[in-house]
């Protein structure tokens, strides 16, 4: 058995999430149980970047996951997230073949680029600490 990829979404915080999180939990953890496509690790909330203008806030409500195989996975999760009208500027973030990328959902649908803010997505202590790679 291969090993399994580490994802993480990003949700942002605001109006549509508030108290909503278990929501999400629930809906990817069985939209990849359904399809044995990998398992929610655990969530927790994100802070946004510190600058200089202002301290860092709760910007993100973030959910790790483990997936076995990363396209049917993110297929899956880009149409469950849809599916529970998780808010624009979600955000799905993995590795392919040692870059870092992201999916970020606007009103036009998934864009993905590489992620600004790192070079690998690496498990978070849930695991065994392998990188997607």
């Amino acid at each position: 058995m291969s090993p399994m990829k580490f994802f993480y979404v990003k949700l942002p915080v605001g109006p549509r999430l508030e108290g909503g999180e278990q929501i999400f939990h629930d809906g990817l953890e069985s939209a990849l149980m359904a399809h044995h496509l990998g398992y929610v690790l655990g969530w927790g909330d994100s802070l946004s970047r510190a600058n200089a203008s202002e301290p860092p806030h709760l910007a993100f409500h973030r959910v790790d996951i483990e997936v076995t195989d990363i396209e049917p996975a993110l297929s899956l999760l880009r149409s469950t997230l849809v599916a529970l009208e998780a808010p624009t500027g979600t955000e799905i973030h993995y590795t392919i073949d040692g870059a870092a990328l992201q999916d970020i959902a606007s009103s036009d649908g998934w864009r993905t680029e590489p992620c600004s803010t790192t070079r690998r997505h690496v498990t978070s202590g849930f695991s065994d600490g392998y990188t997607n790679s």
